[in-house]
């Protein structure tokens, strides 16, 4: 058999050894489709833009903004009375005479412990805003304002009131609104622990001082 024209050292022409191209989409009809589907792809990139700015924020909960600020401009010592209106429960008030603090319940006066409404004032005085919700429309029922879980009224020459909430879902701090302002404020739990001190004197009052000295002398 006769070798071949490359076992023979000859060269083969350059034409004779391309491969045939591949047909173009647009000869096989491809183009028009692709471009359909590309537009498709964009409206929807569109689309999701758009409701990323401004179905999303509607929809998202009310963002806390970074306090710091102190809740009240509180100066324990000029106190001289603390309303309480429960959410459950008759109102009652607590009135500082002289060194000493009494609690009026439906018109009945006792003594109380002047350490525990001190207490609950120092720490009213420091606290700071931990955290500020201040958005539109907010529904403060989520929070426990709405009622709230009490309104204490502070009386020290002006007239300051604090709606007390719930405590956030780490129990760490206590959501309140200073009235008559619309933003919610999260503070230390603190707070709540010294109110309950107080919700208890309203439960179980203190005997009265002429019944302490009585038990004394039985004594």
């Amino acid at each position: 058999m006769a070798p071949s024209r490359a076992e023979r050292g000859v060269s083969v022409p350059a034409d004779s050894l391309r491969v045939a191209a591949a047909p173009s989409p647009e000869a096989i009809g491809v183009a028009a489709p692709t471009r359909r589907i590309l537009v498709l792809l964009a409206i929807a990139a569109g689309l999701g833009l758009v409701a990323l700015f401004t179905v999303l924020p509607g929809l998202a909960p009310p963002i806390p903004q970074p306090g710091g600020e102190r809740l009240l401009d509180l100066d324990p010592k000029r106190v001289r009375q603390i309303d309480v209106v429960p959410r459950d429960g008759l109102p009652y008030f607590f009135a500082r005479r002289a060194r000493t603090w009494t609690m009026n319940v439906q018109g009945a006066e006792v003594e109380v412990p002047s350490d525990r409404l001190d207490g609950f004032l120092e720490t009213l005085a420091g606290l700071t805003r931990l955290v500020v919700i201040d958005e539109p429309d907010l529904d403060r029922a989520e929070f426990g304002l709405a009622p709230p879980r009490a309104i204490v009224t502070i009386r020290d020459g002006r007239v300051t009131s604090i709606a007390l909430g719930d405590r956030n879902p780490p129990l760490t701090a206590l959501y309140v609104q200073v009235l008559p302002e619309a933003n919610i404020a999260l503070v230390g739990s603190v707070l709540l622990w010294e109110f309950d001190k107080l919700v208890a004197l309203s439960k179980t009052p203190p005997i009265e001082p002429r019944e302490r000295t009585g038990a004394v002398e039985n004594n």
